[in-house]
């Protein structure tokens, strides 16, 4: 009797310690908090557990690791213990700067601009920009493998595409004035590409004519089209490859719709895509902060939210209250969550990450 006894105490005890662990399990964020990052060039798991248990404790559960697959795997198991933390693998798409097999092997799959200069050789504005062209059949089943590198990892929250665009045909005007000091007034030859001989030769086919023979190419409603179906039929390829793996598929875009397709011929808000992350970085236009929720509001309207919206805060030329209202006007547009770029920005300044605590207790607590 007194052995049935103290087998029930212990019985209850122990339903009891599982009921209140399980009571204690972490809740998913109604407000989703993220970092855009470098995976740590040392691979020291120790120092990544550290790095990611300062950015948690301030409330930061998404963390977009640009990275190997190998590199991105040391997250994922580190994060494994936290329940509600989540690594998406942040990839360079079109930009093949990482990609030496691509970048010094096949000039033939890189993008041409209208003075007929390939990227692979010729850089704009930076040497990291070499432009893979979305006309090449090759660069479909390269950019297929890459995305099957990351979303064959386990436990990987997405596959997120950057750089998933052509060339910035046109700059922000705070990155004109400010890191280029140049004066961008018209769609000039250099910087505009997309005339792979295969696009042109596919453009050819259906409309019967190149466009190059365009006096002003840039003015031409179908070339523009063309050239946004090129990227959009990609991402939707791409997503269809993640997808197939049981892994969504998120992407880093230019702020708003309009704005996107004007500069980088993107046109995000038609593609297939789980998550898109709008680049909301006013600075980079000469743009208050303000301005981040016209941004949020045309792209949600645009795309009629039907893919997880995160807006994404550019935080090392902003003061921490300057991010919190920037965060708080991107949710009350209707942003879903926000991101920041980058975790260092936040980790510089005790202040900045204050603020992002501030936000993930009045959000989610």
């Amino acid at each position: 009797m007194a052995v049935a006894l103290c087998m029930g105490v212990t019985a209850a005890q122990a339903a009891k310690k599982q009921k209140k662990v399980a009571q204690a399990a972490p809740v998913a964020q109604k407000v989703p908090l993220g970092v855009w990052d470098d995976c740590r060039r040392d691979n020291n798991v120790d120092s990544i557990r550290h790095w990611i248990s300062v950015l948690y404790d301030a409330g930061i559960r998404e963390f977009y690791m640009c990275g190997k697959p190998e590199q991105i795997g040391l997250y994922l198991d580190v994060v494994k213990p936290y329940g509600d933390a989540h690594v998406h693998a942040w990839m360079f798409t079109m930009d093949a700067c990482r990609d030496s097999a691509a970048t010094y092997h096949h000039p033939e799959w890189f993008e041409v601009n209208r003075l007929g200069f390939n990227s692979r050789d010729y850089n704009p504005y930076v040497k990291h920009y070499r432009w893979l062209s979305p006309a090449v059949p090759e660069v479909h089943e390269f950019l297929k493998k890459k995305v099957d590198s990351y979303a064959s990892l386990e436990g990987l929250a997405s596959v997120h595409l950057d750089f998933i665009r052509f060339n910035d045909v046109i700059l922000g005007r705070g990155t004109q004035r400010d890191r280029f000091h140049i004066q961008q007034d018209t769609y000039r030859a250099e910087y505009d590409f997309g005339y792979h001989p295969l696009a042109i030769e596919k453009f050819k086919k259906q409309f019967g004519y190149s466009p190059l023979d365009l006096k002003d190419p840039w003015m031409s409603a179908e070339w523009l089209q063309f050239r946004y179906n090129e990227i959009t039929d990609l991402v939707n390829e791409l997503t269809a490859e993640a997808h197939s793996k049981g892994v969504k598929m998120s992407a880093a875009v230019f702020p708003f719709p309009t704005r996107a397709r004007m500069m980088v011929y993107q046109d995000w808000a038609t593609w297939k895509v789980d998550i898109v992350c709008p680049m909301n970085y006013q600075s980079f236009y000469l743009e208050n902060v303000d301005w981040i929720k016209f941004s949020v509001e045309n792209g949600i309207r645009e795309s009629f939210h039907h893919n997880t919206y995160i807006s994404g805060i550019f935080v090392p030329n902003i003061t921490a209250d300057e991010i919190y209202h920037a965060a708080k006007i991107s949710i009350e547009a209707g942003a879903d969550g926000i991101n920041f770029f980058s975790a260092a920005g936040l980790m510089r300044s005790a202040e900045k990450l204050a603020t992002v605590r501030r936000l993930n207790e009045e959000y989610n607590k």
